[in-house]
């Protein structure tokens, strides 16, 4: 049984964007920049290369953990519920809000984004301003905004974060949105093929998605690049302001955000219509 009305207009804007995303968004020089990039890299000493995998795979995880902080968590999920009862009055808890109709959860999921977009703005912004400290707390700051992001969109599609799969699927879902655009088609749909696994399983990142390849070391490396460059342009000023250091800083942040946002929104939009579609099949 396919999906009908609005959920099949929907399934179909998604392949769209799968498609202008992941097949017209390759570009000739785009991989001769990152197999650049990666040529770099892997000049490094392999001991460098493995503390930066290592320092990179930390961050992510401490970071996720001030997001899954107990009292945090709590009001996250009281915050989405009190959205979903605008609709519905019998949303009691993160699986209820899989009662409401796709429009209202691309609805809420697009409020909470809009607004973390805005943050990681703002944030950018900041980092033109500041200096070198600024400069250093710009990456893990990035990570908790954009994970946070991942985290208000699973939660407001009904999967709840504090079961182990939902968690490590999340991150997996950051991963693909950090990696060279090259490789995210492969990373989006390996991302699918997720879906098949148990929901009570422990998923553990495998040998390239728990960073084992270079690859993940090159969104750091950019970010901390931008960091030094906001830095130079931070003495161009116009009447005292730092203006260019400003307009980097923000806009590197906002289109990062919004790549992030993007990707894990289609996906879990997709993976709402899939169990739908499995249903309607039962049915």
């Amino acid at each position: 049984m396919e999906l009908k009305g609005r959920k099949k207009n929907v399934w179909e804007e998604i392949k769209k964007w799968e498609h202008l995303y992941f097949d017209k968004g390759e570009t000739n020089s785009l991989n001769s920049f990152e197999e650049n990039f990666n040529n770099i890299i892997k000049s490094w000493r392999p001991e460098v290369q493995k503390k930066l995998l290592q320092a990179v795979d930390s961050m992510i995880f401490h970071t996720y953990s001030i997001i899954q902080d107990n009292q945090f968590d709590q009001k996250t999920i009281s915050k989405i519920l009190e959205q979903g009862r605008v609709f519905r009055s019998d949303v009691e808890n993160i699986n209820d809000m899989k009662k409401l109709t796709i429009d209202q959860l691309r609805y809420i999921t697009n409020k909470f984004l809009a607004k973390q977009r805005l943050v990681s703005l703002t944030q950018g912004g900041t980092l033109g301003i500041g200096g070198l400290p600024l400069v250093v707390l710009d990456l893990p700051l990035l990570l908790l905004v954009n994970l946070r992001s991942i985290q208000l969109t699973a939660m407001t599609y009904g999967y709840d974060l504090r079961k182990p799969y939902e968690v490590m699927l999340a991150l997996k879902v950051f991963h693909v949105s950090t990696l060279p655009k090259t490789l995210q088609k492969q990373g989006w749909n390996k991302l699918l093929l997720e879906l098949d696994s148990c929901e009570d399983e422990w998923i553990f990142f495998d040998e390239k998605t728990s960073g084992e390849s270079l690859v993940c070391l090159q969104q750091p490396i950019k970010q901390l690049t931008k960091g030094l460059l906001v830095l130079m342009l931070k003495k161009k000023t116009i009447q005292g302001v730092p203006i260019l250091g400003i307009a980097a800083g923000a806009s590197a942040n906002y289109f990062f955000t919004k790549q992030v946002s993007n990707i894990a929104h289609n996906f879990y939009q997709k993976r709402f219509l899939l169990e739908e579609k499995m249903i309607s099949e039962k049915q």
